[in-house]
């Protein structure tokens, strides 16, 4: 029998199947690791940026104007029918809340203001509560129709000229 150097009954391995094959999951978990620490710092780049400053309109400030406005409602309060003086009352605040913070308030009804106004750091939560309390009393006049008493009209008034203030820094806001 003549030996050769061949090899007839040398039979290969099976290779594994490519997900199984070790540089294939090496490559899958870097590249889920560079995935999540490009996230990660993603999301700390977004948290640590500065949050804008809520820009005040050039010029002077409105709140003169409109406290003059709500000095000539108060001095013509008792002319005015509830009705009137609720739709004037609120038409005067929203439009210092346009002109100041420059949000949409003239043309939003209460309840969508109010929730655009919940997510801002505009105002404190206590001058949100004074103005949806404010707007809804307003509402009441304007809409539903209802009378008020001469305290409540002055309180309205109140309310309004205090906000229009506090926002002013002209009075003190206490916190909560």
């Amino acid at each position: 029998m003549n030996r050769t150097n061949v090899i007839e009954d040398l039979s290969l391995l099976p290779l594994p199947p490519w997900w199984l094959n070790p540089w294939f999951v090496a490559a899958v978990v870097l590249a889920l690791a560079a995935i999540a620490g490009i996230v990660s710092v993603l999301v700390h780049r977004f948290r640590a940026r500065p949050r804008p400053v809520p820009r005040r309109p050039v010029g002077p400030p409105p709140h003169d104007e409109f406290l003059r406005r709500l000095a000539d409602l108060r001095a013509r309060r008792e002319s005015l029918d509830a009705h009137a003086l609720g739709i004037e009352a609120s038409g005067i605040l929203r439009g210092y809340i346009e002109a100041w913070f420059r949000f949409p308030v003239l043309f939003q009804t209460t309840r969508e203001f109010l929730v655009h106004v919940a997510g801002r750091d505009e105002l404190q939560a206590r001058q949100r509560e004074a103005l949806a309390g404010f707007l809804a009393a307003c509402d009441g006049l304007k809409f539903a129709r209802h009378d008020a008493t001469h305290a409540e009209r002055e309180a309205l008034l109140d309310t309004a000229e205090r906000f229009v203030r506090e926002c002013a820094g002209l009075v003190p806001v206490p916190q909560a």
